[in-house]
């Protein structure tokens, strides 16, 4: 048997004030994107906004439907719809803000950290994640790997085909 860790590095920061000045845009360009947001089930509002090269900025929300699970995560929102807008441009940063939340930021669902970490694994290059929930501490990821570390590796299975 041999025993092994697994370390995440990621970034806290107490307030808004500690971040460079373009990720505190970001955050409130997300923030305010809130409103956006269809959850009449859950009462959960989540945006999620897409930074792409050129600074190109998509932004998504999550959307609910009766006929659950027909909805979507803000995450997938908006990075479908900006990989379907910019095909050739590489995700820089992706910006996920709840509503809710005191101390701790809530992280991206699993099918959201899939569907972000295949887009960094084809691209290259690693994706910034930037979390903040309500009032809660605000988390930076320098990559999506740190989210999900035993990601579903899709280029195994297109080697095979």
């Amino acid at each position: 048997m041999i025993n092994k860790k697994i370390e995440i590095n990621y970034t806290e920061y107490q307030s808004v004030n500690e971040l460079l000045d373009k990720d505190r845009q970001l955050l409130q360009l997300t923030e305010e994107n809130l409103k956006n947001s269809y959850s009449p089930y859950s009462q959960f509002k989540v945006s999620s906004l897409v930074q792409l090269d050129d600074d190109i900025n998509i932004m998504g929300t999550n959307q609910e439907n009766a006929a659950y699970p027909s909805g979507l995560c803000a995450e997938r929102v908006a990075i479908f719809s900006a990989k379907s807008l910019h095909p050739s441009k590489n995700v820089e940063k992706v910006v996920v803000v709840t509503e809710q939340g005191n101390e701790f930021p809530f992280s991206p669902c699993g099918s959201c950290r899939q569907v972000l970490m295949e887009y960094e694994m084809n691209q290259k290059k690693p994706i910034q994640v930037l979390l903040k929930s309500g009032n809660s501490k605000i988390w930076k990821f320098n990559s999506v790997r740190d989210l999900l570390p035993f990601a579903f590796e899709a280029e195994e299975i297109l080697k095979k085909e």
